[in-house]
């Protein structure tokens, strides 16, 4: 006689049918010669599928670990950002000329100072509008991102999207938070954490180019990834990948450090001798936000410090590969000549005051002044 089967409860029960999920773990998850690479389709549906949480978050977990462990390819990270361009995220449409995308990791730094809302600034009063964008509390780091740092400078950080058009049209700088124009990918954070690895996730978030910038220059840390993601790159007319401080855009002062463009051809390697770095210098991360916040406006007063010669050396970089300076060394002194004629500090005034949602002025007071 058959023994009574108790009946259990599990907190893994769920009303989702795991049926349409199963094939694509099978796909990235059987043994090494069975385990194989999602197409473009394939890859638009696993994660269209995980974003709607039409799968269980057993599934999703199980497929985002299995994947990390295969290594995504090319036409899995380009069907990824294509699902959430086109289906998931608000994107914006600038009445700028020249909009740089400056994707920074979204979870931020830990290690080394977050300089990216202070080499935005310098980079819009040299002409080149920057919409920076990010989420809080983003795995594997739940580091300090831009998004922090530019609150505690006294510049909106949670506006929505239609607002950072118009903030990027009116003073050429704007952040857009995933509350806002990403609710849906910003939904996905417990889930991540659980973790406790990267996954595709924190590659595929700093493509998605939100304001549809035609010029994008994104972080990257590990080299291996770095041949997946040139073809995959979305700024429209021109992409850079740099292995900046924690993989992040900022560059440092005195290392050799490798900037890639979409082909190999046209990278950027960094000779710090030739621009007068003989020592590799380190800006550490402060404590909190405020700290972060105190550093960029101590830079964009053109205080002589190590923060201020790292945000020159990375504006002077980007300026030279976007055809706004003849060479690296030119593009630091026009981001020297800002700072020292005060004219970053009146463009963070004005970034502060802009006006954000309709009639609003959305950046009054500041906590730092400068």
């Amino acid at each position: 006689m058959l023994a009574t089967i108790a009946e259990c409860h599990s907190i893994y029960e769920t009303d989702r049918d795991p049926g349409p999920f199963i094939p694509i773990i099978q796909a990235v998850g059987r043994g090494e010669k069975l385990k194989r690479d999602l197409t473009f389709d394939e890859s638009v549906d696993a994660l269209r599928q995980i974003v709607e949480q039409t799968c269980s978050p057993a599934q999703a977990g199980a497929f985002l670990i299995t994947q990390r462990v295969k290594g995504e390819a090319v036409d899995e990270i380009r069907g990824f950002t294509h699902l959430l361009r086109e289906e998931v995220i608000t994107q914006i449409y600038p009445r700028v000329d020249g909009l740089l995308d400056l994707a920074a990791p979204y979870d931020g730094k830990v290690k080394s100072a977050q300089l990216a809302p202070a080499v935005a600034i310098v980079l819009a009063e040299a002409g080149m509008p920057v919409v920076l964008h990010g989420d809080e509390g983003v795995p594997t780091k739940a580091g300090i991102g831009p998004g922090p740092v530019l609150r505690e400078l006294g510049v909106a950080d949670d506006l929505e999207p239609d607002a950072v058009q118009r903030m990027i049209e009116s003073v050429g700088i704007g952040y857009l938070s995933a509350r806002r124009f990403a609710p849906k990918w910003h939904a996905l954070l417990p889930l991540r954490r659980q973790f406790g690895l990267r996954t595709v996730l924190n590659s595929v978030e700093k493509l998605l180019n939100p304001a549809n910038a035609p010029y994008q220059i994104s972080g990257f840390f590990h080299g291996n990834y770095i041949e997946r993601l040139r073809p995959v790159q979305t700024g429209a007319k021109r992409s850079f990948m740099a292995q900046g401080e924690e993989g992040s855009v900022e560059m440092a002062v005195g290392r050799k450090s490798h900037v890639f463009a979409e082909h190999a051809g046209h990278d950027l390697i960094l000779d710090p001798e030739t621009l007068g770095h003989r020592e590799r210098v380190r800006v550490p991360a402060p404590e909190d936000a405020g700290g972060h916040a105190a550093l960029n406006a101590a830079a964009l007063a053109g205080e002589p410090d190590d923060a201020t010669e790292q945000v020159c050396l990375t504006v002077g970089v980007i300026l030279h590969l976007f055809d706004l300076a003849q060479s690296v060394a030119d593009g630091i002194g026009r981001a020297r000549n800002i700072l020292a004629t005060g004219a970053a500090q009146t463009r963070l005034e004005r970034v502060r005051m802009a006006v954000g949602r309709a009639g609003t002025r959305v950046a009054s007071t500041s906590r730092l002044r400068v």
